[in-house]
C-alpha cells in the first residue's frame, strides 16, 4: 500500500497521512455556466453512518493549530494557534443533527458564530469562563477574564450582558448563593413602564433584603403616591372592643449621647432603634432644615403577644 504525500508538490493520497513543508491551498473558479454548488470541500460521512470498533461517533472535520513553545532563538516564544479560523458572512456556522440549514437566517445574523442547536443549545462552551464576549472598541482585559468562574463574561463600553426574553429577560440561579449579583454606581437596576421594575419572591427567606454600611438601606420614592404600600392580608376582625389609647414615648433629651438618631437625617427617613433591653421604638425624621435634624418618635398603642404561627 502506498504512502501518502511527504513533501511539498507530492500528491495527496486518501486513506493516508500526508505530510507537506508549505501549506495546501484549494481555490474555486468559476466555471463556463457558474459555480455549481455552495461550497469549496465537503467532508462526510456515506449516509451519515460509519461503523466503528467503539461506541462513539465520527466528526467531519478535526483540526488542531500549533502550541506554544520556545524556539530557542531570536524569534523566541512562538504563540499557540488556532484551531479552526473562519471568516465571511458568519465566521463559523454549526448546526446539530436535528436543526434544518436556515441560509435566511445564517444571512441576517452575520455573527463570528452563529450556532443552531435545535431543542438543545445553540453555542456551548466550558472553562473558567465558559463564554467570553467584548463589544467592538472593548479593549480586552485578562485580569477580568480570570478574577473567578463564570459561565458567561460580558464587557462593554455600554451593556455587558443584554437578555430579552417573554417569559424573563435574564434568569440567574443558584443552590448555594445569590442568582443574580450587581456591582456599580448601582447595584441593580429595574425598569417598567407598566409593571413591577423589581420583583422579589422568595419561599423560604425574606423576598427582599437591603443592607448598606454607610446610607440608608433602601430609598423609596415617588412624587404621585405613598412611597411605600404594604399590602395587608384578609384576616378575621378583633374579637376585643375597641378602646382609647394615649401611647407613652420615650423622651430623647437634645444632645443626650446615647441618641443613636443620626444628626443628618434626611426629612421622611423612618428608623427602628433597639436599646438594650430588647425594647424597639420607630422614629420618624421630621425636620433637615436645620442641624441636627429633629426626629419624633412614631408612638404605637399597647404590645400584647402575638398568637400566629409561621404557616
Amino acid at each position: 500500500m502506498g504512502s501518502g504525500a511527504t513533501s511539498a508538490g507530492d500528491d495527496l493520497t486518501a486513506g493516508r497521512t500526508n505530510s507537506s513543508e508549505e501549506r495546501t491551498i484549494v481555490v474555486a473558479t468559476t466555471a463556463e455556466n457558474g459555480y455549481a454548488d455552495d461550497f469549496v470541500v465537503y467532508v462526510g460521512t456515506k449516509d451519515g453512518k460509519v461503523l466503528r470498533t467503539v461506541a462513539d461517533g465520527v466528526d467531519g472535520i478535526h483540526a488542531t493549530g500549533s502550541v506554544e513553545f520556545d524556539t530557542g532563538g531570536a524569534v523566541g516564544v512562538l504563540p499557540a494557534g488556532n484551531g479552526l479560523v473562519g471568516t465571511g458572512l458568519n465566521g463559523v456556522v454549526g448546526y446539530v443533527h436535528a436543526a434544518l440549514r436556515d441560509k435566511q437566517e445564517e444571512q441576517t445574523r452575520q455573527a463570528g458564530v452563529f450556532g443552531s442547536g435545535g431543542a438543545s443549545a445553540g453555542v456551548f462552551g466550558r472553562g473558567a469562563a465558559g463564554v467570553v464576549g467584548y463589544s467592538g472598541p472593548t479593549p480586552r482585559d485578562t485580569a477580568w477574564e480570570a478574577d473567578g468562574h463564570a459561565g458567561v463574561r460580558g464587557r462593554s463600553d455600554d451593556i455587558g450582558v443584554r437578555g430579552k426574553g417573554d417569559s424573563g429577560g435574564v434568569q440567574g440561579r443558584s443552590e448555594l448563593s445569590f442568582g443574580v449579583e450587581g456591582v456599580g454606581a448601582t447595584g441593580v437596576l429595574g425598569r417598567s413602564t407598566d409593571g413591577v421594575g423589581v420583583y422579589a419572591s422568595c419561599t423560604s427567606g425574606p423576598g427582599f433584603q437591603a443592607t448598606s454600611g454607610t446610607d440608608n438601606a433602601a430609598v423609596f420614592e415617588a412624587p404621585k403616591r405613598a412611597q411605600l404600600w404594604l399590602v395587608p392580608p384578609e384576616v378575621a376582625p378583633p374579637s376585643g372592643p375597641e378602646v382609647a389609647i394615649t401611647p407613652k414615648g420615650f423622651h430623647q433629651i437634645d444632645g443626650e449621647s446615647t441618641n443613636p438618631l443620626r444628626k443628618n437625617g434626611r426629612a421622611g427617613e423612618l428608623a427602628a432603634i433597639k436599646d438594650a433591653r430588647g425594647r424597639t421604638t420607630l422614629w420618624f425624621c421630621v425636620d433637615d432644615a436645620v442641624s441636627p435634624s429633629r426626629w419624633a418618635q412614631v408612638l404605637l398603642g399597647p404590645a400584647f403577644s402575638g398568637a400566629a404561627d409561621d404557616s
